[in-house]
């Protein structure tokens, strides 16, 4: 069973977590390098919206072109996690959602993005044929990954357009892994799930179908992206543009090749999920790779307006790397 006790408060979660960021920078974290050395930790979440990421790994490209840096890839659960890993300067590499990044980058966390990894539309999932809509729920849970999550923000401007409050479902909010929210929605344990592909396509597989989707509320927009603190990437600009080719020749291959993409993920994976499946999940509509970030504002914008965030960055351009401004 999947425990939901913990997670419930969201309101007074997104302010403990602009707190900690806050507290951790004042504490002396904001400007440093990230740590690291001759390694890097690069994290990821579950998904296929890592799919470049996981190739690399399965692949050793960036073992091969950095023979004299230790690896390591981790997964965690959510965002936030990444974020906080980062700050503490455990991770040098993270990635993951739009939300987390802006609220990070907000607060004064010193990082920009490498790359963007995909555009992916995020579906409200659910089972229960009494809810058409974000007003059928009452007091039944929503799973996402994190109460700052891109699922979180998506959520809110939903309730806004309507519910006229973007607030209305905060205390539905659960804190989940995709992979937990998945068996939580199919067991009946959760009223909804704020997913990402492939767990909305699973789910969507087993009778579920989704009331919301993201691309209807914002366009098509970046889901997940890579992101550096600026000492490290000016530190170590050998790593820093070995990963980035790497990740561009990943997003290459998913795109004129998806069936060999396809067996390298189903072989990451263990063999737990096929080619065949991998490959119909990252062609679906509304799933593209591309390492161009897109809608950052947008988000920006709409999360200032709710008070997630302070400051809507002046452009684009603000929150990249230079290799991305290139065009790269």
């Amino acid at each position: 069973m999947v425990s939901l006790a913990s997670s419930k408060g969201s309101r007074a979660g997104i302010a403990s977590v602009v707190v900690s960021l806050l507290t951790l920078l004042v504490g002396g974290c904001g400007g440093g390098s990230g740590g690291g050395g001759d390694g890097m930790t690069i994290a990821y979440q579950p998904g296929i919206g890592y799919a470049q990421l996981l190739i690399i790994k399965q692949e050793g490209w960036l073992e091969e072109d950095l023979p004299e840096a230790e690896i390591v890839w981790e997964q965690l659960s959510s965002g936030s996690a990444i974020r906080d890993g980062m700050l503490a300067g455990d991770i040098q590499v993270g990635s993951g959602g739009v939300g987390p990044f802006l609220v990070g980058y907000s607060a004064g966390v010193d990082w920009k993005l490498l790359s963007a990894l995909n555009e992916m539309d995020l579906w409200l999932m659910v089972v229960d044929e009494q809810i058409q809509d974000l007003g059928d729920f009452g007091d039944g849970s929503i799973a996402m990954p994190a109460p700052d999550s891109i699922q979180a923000v998506v959520l809110r401007r939903g309730a806004e357009e309507q519910l006229g409050d973007a607030k209305a479902l905060d205390d539905n909010i659960v804190s989940l892994a995709h992979p937990d929210g998945l068996q939580a929605l199919l067991s009946g344990q959760i009223s909804g799930h704020l997913t990402s592909p492939p767990f909305q396509f699973q789910e969507q597989d087993e009778g579920a179908r989704p009331i919301l989707k993201s691309f209807d509320l914002f366009g098509p927009h970046t889901f997940n992206s890579v992101f550096v603190r600026q000492g490290y990437h000016d530190d170590n600009p050998e790593a820093m543009e070995a990963l980035y080719s790497n990740i561009q020749e990943a997003t290459e291959l998913i795109e004129s090749d998806p069936a060999g993409a396809a067996e390298v993920l189903s072989e990451e994976s263990g063999g737990e999920t096929s080619a065949e499946e991998f490959r119909r999940f990252m062609t679906e509509e509304g799933v593209a790779y591309t390492t161009q970030p897109n809608g950052f504002i947008e988000f920006a914008e709409f999360m200032q307006q709710i008070g997630l965030i302070d400051e809507v960055p002046a452009s684009q351009e603000e929150l990249v790397f230079d290799n991305l401004k290139e065009g790269g």
